[in-house]
This record gives C-alpha cells, structure tokens and sequence, in this order.
C-alpha cells in the first residue's frame, strides 16, 4: 500500500487506514492496485480535498470497476460529496 504517498497520503494517513481496515480487505486492495490507483486518482481529479478520508473510511468501494465507481461519483456535485 506504499503507493497511497503518490497520492499524498501522509505517515499518518497511512497508519490509520492500516490500523482501522482488515488485514483480508488489505491484501485484496494489493491484488487490485491498478484499479484501486484507477479510482483513487478519479476521486482525486474530481478537486475534492476530501479524497482520502474519502478512501480511509470506505476503502471497500475502491474495489468497484472503474465505470461503475466513476458513476456512483458522477451522480452527486462535487459540493454534495464533500458533505
């Protein structure tokens, strides 16, 4: 999960998301990297400054195909999302 610091994530970022996601969601979000990364710089690109909490408190839906997540997001304002 290092390459969640390319995306800005800092040591303690990190820590909590490691400290407060199973082990098992963990290594299946290792197995997906490429799509994870797919999703996490679509969220990103959206100009939300809440991206990684965004990822830390839902990391299970970075697991969706990439269509299917970029609908989900697409459907709400970026102001909506941030609430």
């Amino acid at each position: 999960m290092k390459f969640l610091e390319e995306y800005g994530f800092s040591k303690e970022e990190f820590e909590e998301f490691m400290n407060n996601t199973p082990k098992k969601l963990i290594d299946k979000l290792e197995e997906h990297e490429d799509l994870v990364r797919v999703n996490l710089q679509f969220v990103k690109d959206l100009g939300t400054a809440v991206y990684k909490e965004i990822f830390i408190n839902y990391p299970d839906i970075f697991l969706l195909d990439a269509s299917v997540f970029a609908k989900t997001f697409t459907q709400y304002e970026t102001d909506e999302l941030i609430e």
